[in-house]
């Protein structure tokens, strides 16, 4: 965590910092400022899929469905492979984030989604 906390220090608009240090949040179970960093990191740069669908999956469970799978589509559409399990396990995605990312990409209208890209 301080490695990302440096990172910020350095370069306010650490894209990859600032994701990082969501993820690092959600698994400790500070759900709440895991969102408040991937909306920090897509006011920067709204171009990244990781931290656009790791915001989908977080306010999904939060209960805000109609924004989470407008997010979700919006993280598709940069790189379709981000809702792959592989990637996210090589993009350091957490268990919890992955389980919770499981759950919300096999819901129906997530399947139909994907089923489009």
């Amino acid at each position: 965590m301080s490695e990302s906390n440096q990172a910020v220090a350095i370069d306010v608009n650490s894209v990859a910092a600032i994701n990082n240090i969501g993820f690092i949040k959600y698994e400790q179970g500070d759900k709440r400022t895991a969102i408040q960093q991937w909306q920090k990191a897509i006011e920067i740069n709204n171009q990244f899929a990781e931290p656009t669908l790791a915001l989908a999956v977080a306010l999904y469970f939060q209960g805000e469905h109609q924004k989470a799978y407008f997010l979700a589509e919006t993280a598709l559409k940069l790189d379709k492979r981000i809702a792959d399990f592989y990637c996210m396990k090589k993009n350091f995605w957490g268990q919890c984030m992955i389980t919770d990312a499981q759950k919300f990409l096999a819901t129906p209208h997530m399947k139909v989604l994907l089923s489009q890209f």
